[in-house]
């Protein structure tokens, strides 16, 4: 009878002080979130000519790659080029159904903003990134845009007509559910109530000898063996997801600052072609391949450009 009275009085007690605070919530913030959905239920189309509005009001021009005027609103979907004063800028728009960017959207940026021709290049969506892409644009001086701080450049340019409205009515299910969840919490704290009452009575050696050898468990059977202990990290053994890893290091690798490409001459040697003489990617390189643990010992050939009096070099992250 206890357990039964101790679950309905946990269910009474969760399912008022849930129901209680439901009604105290108050309302979240309006204007940016009702603005950060109706960027994101935007045509790819009308997203990226919004975009453009606010960036022609901060003083930027569109220009096409031969560098005439342009709308910029390219209809496959790649970047765009801008021009404020003497400096140009690639601006490369994210408007999918992902509302976290990741590090991959962000990669290679740097790398066509400099074959376009710009020396600075700028990531907008109207979501937001997540810590790897932040630390690959700080890397590469990659200026990130999420949906907090493009709502206030863009809001201005919407018609008022089309400005979202107020908050949606609080969703008259949630104190149904909040009753539902308190209904388990009290038939789950009943049955732990219960359980805790019945006696419970010890194993013996004759107990655990008295059973068949196939009901015994491992802890029965083998009590002193020690649990396996797993490696902290794994490294894959297919050779596909061992290529992919491989791949993905290279093209990250291309992606720095005076590099122009990176690619695998043998299974353990990194050839990093240099785009100047003076160029020393050693420091943001080994980072990068220093992630995956089979690669981190690899040796890394820097080639440096044609016409250069610099010589070859080796060297390697990690020794074995």
């Amino acid at each position: 009878m206890f357990p039964f009275l101790l679950g309905l009085i946990v269910f009474a007690l969760a399912g008022a002080g849930a129901t209680a605070w439901l009604r105290r919530q108050p309302p979240k913030d309006n204007d940016l979130m009702l603005g950060l959905d109706y960027l994101a239920g935007m045509r790819w189309a009308d997203f990226i000519r919004l975009v453009l509005r606010a960036m022609h009001a901060a003083g930027y021009s569109t220009i096409g790659d031969d560098g005439k005027p342009n709308d910029g609103l390219t209809s496959d979907g790649k970047d765009i080029l801008l021009k404020r004063g003497s400096q140009r800028t690639l601006l490369s728009c994210k408007h999918g159904s992902s509302s976290i960017v990741s590090a991959q959207a962000v990669l290679g940026i740097g790398k066509s903003a400099e074959l376009r021709g710009a020396t600075a290049s700028i990531v907008a969506t109207p979501g937001r990134f997540d810590a790897e892409a932040r630390r690959v644009a700080t890397q590469q001086q990659v200026e990130l845009i999420d949906g907090e701080h493009l709502w206030p450049k863009v809001k201005p340019f919407i018609p008022e007509t089309m400005l979202p409205g107020t908050l949606k009515a609080p969703n008259p299910n949630a104190p149904r559910m909040a009753w539902a969840a308190a209904a388990l919490l009290g038939a789950v704290t009943g049955l732990v109530a219960y359980n805790m009452q019945a006696p419970i009575e010890p194993e013996t050696d004759a107990t655990v000898s008295a059973l068949p050898a196939s009901l015994k468990t491992p802890a029965t059977a083998a009590p002193n063996t020690p649990p396996t202990i797993e490696a902290f990290e794994q490294i894959p053994t297919d050779a596909a997801a061992l290529e992919l890893r491989r791949k993905e290091a290279a093209d990250a690798i291309s992606t720095l600052f005076g590099v122009q490409r990176a690619l695998w001459s043998t299974q353990s040697t990194l050839q990093v072609h240099l785009s100047s003489s003076d160029a020393d990617p050693i420091s943001a390189l080994c980072p990068l391949l220093e992630r995956y643990p089979e690669l981190a010992a690899s040796r890394v050939q820097l080639q440096p450009p044609p016409g250069s009096d610099r010589q070859v070099r080796f060297i390697q992250c990690r020794s074995y």
